[in-house]
């Protein structure tokens, strides 16, 4: 007998062409599922870090400002005065355009071409002694100077080019669109004092803190935020700080490790430049912006006099952070989260800090 043999149907070239056709795009779609999901956990995960460790940098300055308070007096010099480096030589002279100037007395202030000096402290016969041999009467406008509690003092506006109007005059601003020799733009327009650079000062007048944008090493695009922390010095015995240095933390070499001799203050001691802030922010992070508004735009403790004076400085930081190139780039692609972050803190000495008398 003969057995029947079974006959088998065999795939054809284009049914195998089809199934793996399927196959292959089945496949492609989940490696691009995969990869997607591993991106935005990485990309989730870069979000919290970036927002833990810009919430992190925003705590310590806030723990710094409720410890401190504005240095108006260093805004002052730098957008007032033009001062570039961090030593202030004319550290006072923001509080000195709060006294109608006396007779005599010092040869130097903001305003020295107004009358050849500014500010006298005591009767000139005995100025150069101050305090030690002023007179306990009252001020008299003839001969002491008189704290006005407004910025500039009063009846400045009968010298040529200067405006007792305080809309005009204040630590971040001085001068109108129409005065070149006192202002290059108008005061009026600046509004709430906006900068990208936080100064603050302890109570005792003798310690700085400032927080600043700098470029990350080995970058020309990126930044990150530094710090630097200084101390103040009584070069002239006066009982009012008038150089400042770097604290221990900071050395304020040059690159030989040497203190250079252009680095050297009135009192002998090292003074800082861009160099020695230390970096706040992890080398991985770079910060977009930072921005700092300051209100009010003067001293409450010595603008008692203004019509707009509060009671306590306030400060607001808006920063906004990413990853650095190198690190987003590499693992997260071309989309690179960014967080923005905003905190308004109010500063915690309540009086006045004493810089000039």
């Amino acid at each position: 007998m003969f057995t029947k043999l079974r006959s088998f149907r065999a795939f054809t070239l284009i049914e195998v062409l089809i199934t793996l056709t399927i196959f292959v795009m089945v496949a492609i779609i989940a490696v691009t599922l995969l990869v997607n999901g591993m991106r935005s956990a990485k990309r989730i995960q870069a979000q919290i870090y970036l927002y833990t460790e810009a919430q992190a940098l925003m705590d310590q300055i806030a723990r710094e400002v409720s410890n401190n308070t504005v240095d108006y007096e260093l805004y002052y010099s730098r957008n007032v005065l033009g001062e570039t480096g961090w030593d202030t030589p004319n550290y006072g002279f923001y509080g000195q355009t709060f006294f109608n100037p006396g007779t005599g007395g010092q040869l130097v202030g903001p305003y020295d071409d107004v009358d050849d000096y500014y500010g006298a402290n005591c009767p000139s016969d005995t100025s150069l002694l101050y305090p030690d041999e002023c007179s306990d009467e009252t001020p008299d406008y003839d001969e002491l100077d008189l704290e006005t509690g407004t910025h500039p003092f009063e009846e400045i506006d009968d010298f040529t080019g200067y405006t007792d109007d305080p809309v005009y005059m204040n630590a971040f601003c001085e001068g109108t669109a129409a005065d070149p020799d006192h202002g290059s733009i108008d005061c009026t327009e600046v509004g709430v004092p906006f900068t990208d650079e936080l100064f603050l000062v302890n109570g005792a007048g003798d310690t700085r803190i400032m927080y600043i944008m700098e470029l990350l090493e080995g970058s020309s695009t990126e930044y990150g935020l530094s710090r630097l922390v200084m101390s103040g010095a009584d070069y002239n015995n006066d009982g009012v700080e008038d150089t400042w240095s770097c604290t221990s933390d900071y050395d304020c070499l040059d690159v030989t490790g040497e203190v250079g001799e252009d680095l050297i203050g009135l009192a002998g001691l090292p003074v800082p430049d861009e160099d020695d802030f230390m970096p706040l922010s992890p080398l991985d992070i770079r910060v977009v912006s930072f921005n700092v508004l300051i209100s009010p735009s003067e001293d409450p403790y010595r603008g008692f006099g203004e019509e707009d004076a509060q009671l306590q400085p306030q400060v607001t930081v808006i920063m906004e952070v990413t990853l650095s190139d190198e690190f987003g780039s590499s693992l997260l692609g071309d989309i690179v989260p960014s967080i923005l972050i905003q905190r308004t803190m109010t500063t915690g000495v309540y009086s006045k800090v004493v810089s000039y008398e």
